[in-house]
Formats: structure tokens, C-alpha cells, sequence
């Protein structure tokens, strides 16, 4: 009988990844959107109305006219076999989150998802919300394209002693996010600081004590980068080029 242990080392993935799977978190208006529409041939899926208004890139307004959660699942099914888009941008996933639960609530007649549905095993809600938010993304990040899922973040909380509450992340259930989390190799976080007078937009794959981002790439690990007013593919592409190329020091 052969053996199913393995008879040589793994070799690690490098270079360019053919199809990058990216959650890029952030609080609103620091150019989240812009950025991921800068991907190659991207379309945005449009959850929340006045995301894409100034976007350069395909998009699927999911907010006129139809119910936007069956909307995106259908979407989801035709992007399978169209070779058009190179990229698939999901803006935002609280925005899904938010759809989901009103879903939810209906078809159990509730009235929040914070209800316990009468007759039902306690935290039967939870759990269909996160398994149906995990579920969307699982499908998108099956697609054979680049995948950017948004999302805007919530802070990191503290007691009154200092200790770490609640690490800063998706706005989103916390069991579902921690599920989301995994499901995804690369999560960056956007921010604008100031320094000395100049406005940075940075993305940041460093991971801290009070919030869950990285990369399992290690072009990106613990990785923090300026990008430019607009645009910014090309200098995110730039980390995943040998260094001469990159002009990495």
C-alpha cells in the first residue's frame, strides 16, 4: 500500500498571484472604493447607494430596482462563465450584513436579528446570519477572479482598566467576521494620517494586539504602503515583483 504522507517539501506560492482574494477594511471616505476599482477590469457590486458614484470601472448597482441580496446571488452564478471582469469588487459587506439580517428577521418573523425567534433553539438566528454571510464571500472568493471584498470597521474597545475588550474590525457580528476572517488570506486596512502637514492614504497588512489583519503572502506580510489620490493598483502590484524590480530595500 502507498504511503498518503508526502515525499517532499512544500514549495511556498510566490510571484504575482494569478488571483489575489483581498478584504479591505477601513472607515468611510478614506478611498477603499477607489482603490479596489483600480484592479484590471473590476466591476463593483454596489450594496449601499453612492459607493461608485465617481468610480472609473464597471459597476452593478444593486440598490434600483430589484431585491440586491437575490441580485448578487445571481450575479455571483453568471460571473462563473464570464471571462469580462478580471476582478469582482463587493462594496461593502456590512452593507450584505444589514440585507441578511432583514432576510432573516422576515422569513422568522422577528423584529432585529437580536430577537430570538419564538420556538426556536436560543441563537438559531446568529447562526444562519453569520453561515450566510460566510457563504456570500465563499462564493465570490470561488471565483476564478481577483476578489475585494470591502467593508467599514468598527473601533477597538478597552475597560475601564485598559484590557482589550474588542479587537477593532468589520462592522459586522462578531462570530461572522472571525469566520469571515478565515476564510480570506490577505486583509488590509485603509486610513488617512497626517505627517507633518501632508495627507497620506495608507493600506496596512501589519498585524496588533487590538485588530486582525495580514496576510499569509509573504510579499505583504506586515506590509504598509502610501498610495497615491487615485488609482493604486500598480504600486500594490509593485510589493509582489522581485525586489530589483519592486526597488524594495
Amino acid at each position: 500500500m502507498s504511503s498518503v504522507l508526502p515525499d517532499r517539501p512544500h514549495t511556498p506560492v510566490g510571484g504575482v498571484p494569478s488571483e489575489i482574494k483581498l478584504v479591505l477594511e477601513g472607515k468611510s471616505k478614506v478611498g477603499k472604493t477607489t482603490f479596489a476599482a483600480s484592479f484590471p477590469d473590476a466591476l463593483l457590486i454596489e450594496c449601499e447607494p453612492g459607493g461608485a458614484a465617481h468610480v472609473n470601472c464597471h459597476v452593478l448597482d444593486l440598490t434600483k430596482g430589484q431585491v440586491p441580496l437575490n441580485g448578487l446571488r445571481r450575479a455571483i452564478v453568471e460571473l462563473r462563465d464570464d471571462d469580462r471582469f478580471k476582478t469582482v469588487v463587493l462594496d461593502t459587506i456590512d452593507a450584505v450584513a444589514d440585507l441578511v439580517a432583514k432576510e432573516i428577521c422576515a422569513e422568522l418573523k422577528i423584529n432585529t436579528i437580536a430577537d430570538a425567534p419564538k420556538g426556536a433553539r436560543h441563537g438559531v438566528q446568529w447562526e444562519r446570519y453569520a453561515n450566510e454571510i460566510v457563504g456570500i464571500v465563499g462564493a465570490l472568493i470561488a471565483l476564478p477572479k481577483n476578489i475585494v471584498v470591502l467593508g467599514h470597521t468598527k473601533p477597538a474597545s478597552y475597560n475601564e482598566q485598559g484590557a482589550l475588550m474588542r479587537e477593532e474590525g468589520l462592522d459586522i457580528y462578531g462570530k461572522a467576521a472571525r469566520m469571515l476572517y478565515a476564510r480570506v488570506d490577505n486583509i488590509g486596512h485603509m486610513s488617512v494620517v497626517n505627517e507633518g502637514g501632508v495627507t497620506k492614504t495608507l493600506l496596512s497588512f501589519k498585524s496588533g494586539i487590538d485588530c486582525t489583519r495580514g496576510s499569509r503572502h509573504p510579499a505583504l506580510r506586515d506590509r504598509e504602503l502610501v498610495l497615491p489620490r487615485e488609482g493604486g493598483y500598480d504600486v500594490f502590484e509593485k510589493l509582489f515583483m522581485p525586489q530589483t524590480a519592486a526597488g524594495r530595500k
